[in-house]
């Protein structure tokens, strides 16, 4: 790069030593330019190494995984006392299962008296519960009109029932689900047939 093009490129360059270059051509602006890049990174200083890593080394940086020993037992610790879940207090159903034949080879067996006691608890099959209701209609001579009890099991007007009213409401606005979803629940899971527009006008009479 010529000495004069050196001494004049830096922060005090001036309009017209930048336009003086141009007309010098092409070249002039490349070591114009290369002069630049060249004092800012004098003025920067030395780059600073980055952290490297050689290969299958792990950087002082990074946690240690953990080993993996195996696949831990279940249950408790050996000397510990078991758990498991506690026999119901109540048995609805009593049912005896005996083999025809052996699972395993299908032979003949010889019937003992040994038996072994196994509790399961489920859920029953869900039906609709449908109730009617007679409703009795008497004369009030006070106020000179019929009038009828008020039935306790559902809000007026409304053919769902009460618990209907609740689970529906607890579904929608305690846990958040969308009524699409309510709905869902109750025409699939529940087998009950109920609509959007149903439940929103019922849940509009609380």
């Amino acid at each position: 790069m010529p000495a004069t093009l050196e001494n004049v490129v830096g922060p005090n360059l001036t309009a017209d030593q930048a336009e003086d270059i141009y007309r010098q051509g092409r070249e002039a602006v490349v070591c114009a330019l290369l002069a630049l890049a060249k004092q800012l990174a004098e003025a920067q200083g030395p780059p600073t190494p980055a952290p490297s890593t050689p290969s299958g080394m792990v950087p002082p940086y990074q946690k240690p995984v953990a080993k993996r020993t195996g696949k831990k037992k279940p249950g408790r610790k050996n000397g510990h006392a078991g758990s498991r879940r506690a026999a119901p207090d109540t048995i609805h159903h009593r049912k005896e299962h005996r083999a025809g034949h052996c699972p395993d080879c299908g032979g003949k067996l010889t019937r003992c008296n040994s038996t072994r006691t196994r509790y399961t608890e489920d859920i029953q099959d869900i039906e609709p519960e449908v109730t009617e209701h007679i409703i009795h209609r008497d004369w009030c001579a006070k106020c000179k009109k019929r009038v009828e009890p008020v039935v306790p099991d559902a809000l007026p007007g409304s053919t769902l029932g009460l618990r209907v009213l609740i689970l529906s409401a607890w579904l929608h606005y305690a846990l958040g689900n969308t009524l699409s979803q309510v709905v869902e629940v109750f025409n699939f899971h529940l087998q009950l047939k109920v609509t959007q527009g149903g439940l929103v006008q019922m849940w509009y009479r609380l």
